[in-house]
């Protein structure tokens, strides 16, 4: 508000933290938070292995990475997509800078924490023995309450529908199928 005009729009990055956002490895996104410049030099040296960086005077403190942010971080790109994100991560980790995978929903939902927290459960099912579904996220008494109902499988209702609402006969719902319409 002090300069009365917008600031920079930098996406998912941070606007005086660099590197701070989500960077593509080999085999998918991450994001990456290099805080501060202890951090910043583990990550040159220990995580993507190019001390030139961490020694290179335009990158030396975090006001001068954010000044050459156009140089620097498109450098870190084209290393960091050398490596998987299981390596960086298991780097990142150890040199004690934040990180964390990117995820698409479907890989999110069906991640080890997605299970293990109850967000994702397997309920019986009787007609495919038993599916995936969302578990309830309330929890009470310190459990999470019981799946009491299971939805019906995709296109269970179709033929009620179609009969119900648009009044169309078997055989005409048979050729709409034979088609490829349903």
């Amino acid at each position: 508000m002090a300069t009365g005009r917008e600031p920079p729009r930098y996406g998912n990055a941070h606007p005086s933290i660099v590197p701070y956002g989500v960077f593509d490895a080999k085999d998918g996104p991450l994001i990456i938070t290099v805080g501060n410049n202890a951090q910043f030099q583990r990550f040159c040296i220990d995580v993507i292995e190019r001390p030139d960086l961490a020694e290179d005077e335009r990158f030396k403190t975090n006001v001068l990475r954010s000044t050459h942010r156009q140089v620097l971080v498109p450098i870190l790109h084209e290393v960091l997509r050398l490596h998987t994100r299981a390596v960086l991560l298991e780097r990142l980790n150890a040199a004690g800078i934040p990180c964390g995978e990117v995820l698409g929903l479907h890989e999110a939902l069906c991640s080890p924490r997605a299970r293990n927290s109850g967000l994702v459960r397997q309920v019986p099912h009787d007609e495919v023995g038993s599916m995936s579904m969302y578990g309830s996220p309330y929890r009470f008494d310190g459990s999470h309450l019981p799946v009491r109902h299971v939805p019906p499988q995709l296109g269970t209702g179709t033929d009620d529908v179609l009969e119900s609402l648009l009044g169309l006969d078997s055989s005409t719902r048979r050729a709409l199928r034979e088609q490829g319409v349903i």
